[in-house]
């Protein structure tokens, strides 16, 4: 799986992503059984997030490998193809349904397409579901975040959540909401990271598949241009 987030204000567009690949084998016995071999082996050192043109961003979660090798390539690949500098997110959000769907099996990986159209200083942001054929748009006239991937943790974080007594009656806990309204561009920064972050070492303690790890990358988007503010470089 992944963790992907994007936040937008009024000043830009963050977004973040993790770095953890992991890989489930499958073995099949002489009797026929099957056994799962989860999270067998990993690397922290995948790209999910990435800069389509000097507007548009993208980031991907759910299935990292297409024909067992690492999606990275071939989303290089699509955006070398298929982006250009006019390209719009929409555009861009149409053309990784037609790309991607083209693979067999079709891969079951999730999309967050984001940033400005050319001569438009409005933020856009586009979620695309490659096996479902589905593209949903997020509504960007008030600040928001959206996630996507292994998204339970921070959920019940920022969430209104209920504690399920004895008899079976659930409780409202008290609930604080997160103004985004209110974010600068810098806050933003900080709760993509915190998002990301919190996913991965609460995940550590759990008795789960670390399927969330590795450095943070995150990219900042605005209308005269986008940069990255942290990303992973290859070293010896």
């Amino acid at each position: 799986m992944s963790f992907a987030i994007t936040v937008f204000t009024n000043e830009g567009i963050i977004m973040a992503s993790d770095s953890r690949l992991t890989r489930t084998a499958v073995e099949r016995k002489m009797d026929g059984s099957v056994i799962y071999k989860c999270g067998i082996d990993f690397t922290d050192s995948v790209y999910k997030t990435f800069k389509c043109n000097e507007r548009i961003g993208l980031s991907s979660c759910g299935n990292a490998t297409i024909n067992n090798m690492p999606i990275a390539g071939f989303i290089n690949a699509f955006i070398s193809n298929n982006v250009t500098e006019d390209s719009s997110v929409e555009d861009v959000a149409k053309a990784t349904l037609t790309y991607f769907s083209k693979f067999t099996p079709v891969p079951d990986t999730h999309f967050i397409i984001a940033g400005y159209n050319k001569d438009d200083e409005k933020q856009h942001v586009v979620q695309t579901y490659v096996a479902e054929n589905q593209i949903k748009t997020a509504e960007t006239s008030l600040s928001g975040a959206v996630w996507d991937g292994e998204t339970e943790i921070l959920m019940r974080l920022v969430k209104p959540v209920a504690l399920k007594q004895g008899n079976g009656v659930y409780v409202d806990l008290s609930y604080n909401s997160i103004s985004f309204q209110c974010f600068t561009l810098q806050d933003a920064i900080d709760f993509a990271e915190y998002a990301v972050d919190v996913t991965i070492k609460t995940m550590a303690f759990q008795n789960c598949v670390k399927s969330v790890g590795g450095p943070i990358d995150i990219l900042a988007i605005k209308p005269d241009g986008a940069f990255w503010i942290k990303r992973k470089e290859l070293h010896a």
